[in-house]
């Protein structure tokens, strides 16, 4: 079954929804059978998704143009070895080929007939536990950011009404005038560590006491104000501390692991195994996140999670895209001997990215029935697909 045609769908959706940054850029792989898989960029956010589509074209045209569909790990090898950056990484390259990974899974998975976890050796597992993410952004239609403890309380009660017996919430992200907040480097204020304290008690009142809570900090304090958090926060039964500091080295992240009075997890800005194997080897995460749009693909997160189950640490995929994010993660996730729960990302209810494709992933009561159709099971929405950019390369350019 031999690639012919590359293509890459990018939908700019910044502002809709009230999210400020979102940009999606897919993959679109094509065979000469007529088989077809679709993959995704984990860079939806934040700054940067505009140079992930020259990258799919770049690293298609080079190595995966020609070649069969299901050489999988050739392919991912090839592009790893032969495209001189990979072997450095970073967001660009490893998010480009996370989605021609992808997208070679979803044609394997069209062509025999079965979803992508089958594929890789296991059952169709039990509905998944999922949790209801980012609450600071509400959890609702529209993003809005929240101020107010009473109304962080109002969103960890929708969640929990919708069966979700799991939130997470990053308290300090929403400074008090309702904008991003501007410096949570280094030591936290006595001020800010009242605030922290005041919209945590506040969602642990919402969810109760049979529910969990995962502490976001997405990497913006630094290791002393990430231990001042833990260490406010842990009486309230925080299930995990997610991102207590950066990652240009593993020092800061060690150092906060091994004081932090609350287990810790991390990943989704980590790539490959090698990024991994440093935090696993020192012990210094207790739950690991890795997005399956940025690590390499399915190949390589099944890679990495089976690196984590040898040193007994769980799996969360960090999920934060369109709907083909979710199904990707779900068939990764089912696959797993050492899943632990699914991350629902608050953007995942809003109506502009549920629009991009004709399946409607969303969990029922706090779990997450696993696609069973062929490949990732997933089909772009033809009114959406009209509004994306689309450009590609060819066999024969």
């Amino acid at each position: 079954m031999k690639i012919t045609k590359i293509e890459v769908l990018e939908a700019e959706l910044s502002g809709q929804g009230g999210i400020a940054s979102w940009h999606h850029v897919f993959a679109r792989v094509h065979t000469d059978e007529g088989v077809t898989g679709l993959g995704e960029v984990g860079m939806a956010y934040g700054t940067g998704a505009q140079a992930a589509g020259p990258m799919v074209l770049a690293l298609g045209q080079r190595f995966v143009l020609g070649h069969n569909a299901f050489s999988t790990e050739s392919i991912w090898e090839r592009m790893l070895r032969k495209s001189f950056w990979a072997e450095g990484g970073g967001p660009v390259v490893f998010g480009a080929m996370s989605a021609l990974d992808a997208a070679l899974w979803d044609i394997k998975g069209k062509a025999l007939g079965l979803p992508v976890h089958r594929l890789l050796g296991a059952d169709t597992p039990a509905p998944l536990r999922c949790y209801a993410s980012q609450l600071q952004f509400d959890w609702a239609g529209e993003t809005v950011n929240l101020v107010d403890p009473a109304r962080y309380r109002e969103a960890a009660v929708r969640a929990r009404e919708e069966g979700y017996d799991c939130v997470k919430v990053d308290p300090l992200m929403i400074a008090p005038d309702g904008s991003r907040a501007a410096r949570l480097r280094g030591i936290l204020t006595p001020e800010q560590r009242k605030m922290l304290r005041a919209r945590m008690e506040a969602v642990r009142d919402g969810i109760g006491p049979d529910a969990d809570i995962i502490l976001e900090l997405h990497s913006f304090t630094s290791t002393a104000g990430a231990l001042q958090a833990a260490e406010t926060l842990k009486d309230l039964g925080i299930l995990f501390m997610e991102e207590p500091t950066h990652y240009n080295g593993a020092h800061a992240h060690n150092r906060a692991a091994r004081k932090s009075p609350v287990p810790v997890a991390a990943g989704e800005r980590l790539y490959t195994r090698w990024g991994f194997l440093p935090y696993l080897e020192a012990g210094s995460i207790d739950m690991i996140q890795p997005d399956v749009g940025l690590v390499g693909g399915i190949s390589e997160a099944c890679k990495i999670a089976h690196l984590a189950h040898t040193f007994d640490v769980g799996v969360q995929a960090h999920v934060c895209g369109s709907p083909l994010a979710t199904a990707i993660a779900l068939q990764f996730e089912a696959a797993i001997p050492n899943f632990e729960i699914h991350e629902h990302h608050t953007y995942a209810l809003k109506a502009c990215n549920r629009d991009l494709f004709i399946e409607d992933l969303q969990p029922q009561g706090g779990r997450f029935h696993v696609p069973t159709a062929p490949g990732l099971g997933m089909t772009l929405a033809p009114e959406a697909e009209r509004r994306m950019v689309t450009t590609f390369v060819e066999l024969g350019d």
